[in-house]
């Protein structure tokens, strides 16, 4: 029935378009269409044509095919949960169960392994390599020895009001660290001691881990451009200075010397 009405149409739109190829009106001007080009027009024409037949699989939609739940959600109907064996209906469903607790050889819950602290967990420090110079090789002052003696903070130094022209005052909101050594004669005899603060740069650990630079001075003790002689027998005092936040406490020094050859780092006991 479907294939009887289909060619119908094609058989009516092909009349119809050769119809206005032949025909002379001026209204609609004429065209010279190849057979093939007719057919292709044809075919169009009743593709068109079938959008609009009632029950056809490229034409308009029966009603009853339509899925109104998708048009309008609030019709659809809620899925029901599926139900669990051994579970009563109307009872809610657990979607998470919790994994049955192991049990011990005696049927007890099984205890869990304890959990090690944090400081088990922490990683160790990174112990420091012990120096392969003296402080006295480092800084050039060779046939010296040069040991750590002890640590002052002040705002200013040295305190002696006879020195003032060759004192250092710290900044505001900062202290001076003064870290002293004991320079003495490795020999027993007179040495002389000249060093250069080009040759190397002076760095303090403090507390482990702020990084501090030295400060380069004009005082006659300062290590990194000392220039003097130390008698058979007697211990000058030697000092490196460094400039920290005010109010910190110390709890640990160590002093870092650069040189060509690389850092050397000394830990500085109290």
């Amino acid at each position: 029935m479907k294939k009887g009405f289909l060619k119908k149409i094609i058989l009516l739109t092909a009349s119809c378009v050769c119809a206005f190829a032949l025909a002379g009106c001026e209204i609609v001007p004429s065209l010279n269409l190849s057979e093939e080009q007719s057919e292709l027009v044809a075919e169009f024409a009743a593709g068109k044509l079938i959008e609009y037949v009632k029950g056809h699989p490229g034409g308009l939609m029966i009603l009853e095919d339509v899925d109104r739940s998708e048009v309008n959600p609030g019709m659809k109907k809620e899925e029901e949960e599926p139900q669990l064996p051994g579970a009563l209906p109307g009872e809610p469903v657990n979607n998470n169960p919790e994994p049955p607790s192991p049990e011990g050889e005696d049927g007890a819950p099984a205890v869990p392994e304890s959990i090690p602290d944090d400081e088990a967990l922490a990683p160790a420090p990174e112990a420091i390599a012990a120096p392969t110079k003296s402080i006295a090789e480092s800084i050039g002052a060779s046939g010296a020895d040069i040991t750590y003696s002890h640590y002052e903070v002040c705002s200013a130094y040295p305190d002696d009001k006879e020195e003032l022209a060759f004192s250092m005052r710290a900044a505001q909101g900062k202290d001076l660290l003064v870290v002293h050594f004991n320079v003495a004669s490795q020999s027993g005899e007179d040495v002389e001691i000249h060093t250069d603060s080009t040759d190397f740069k002076v760095r303090l650990m403090l507390n482990g881990s702020d990084r501090i630079r030295g400060d380069v001075t004009f005082l006659a003790n300062d290590l990194t451009n000392y220039s003097g002689t130390v008698s058979s027998g007697e211990t000058a005092d030697g000092v490196f200075v460094f400039e920290i936040e005010k109010g910190v406490e110390v709890e640990s020094l160590d002093l870092i010397i650069l040189g060509s050859e690389g850092e050397q780092t000394y830990r500085l006991e109290n």
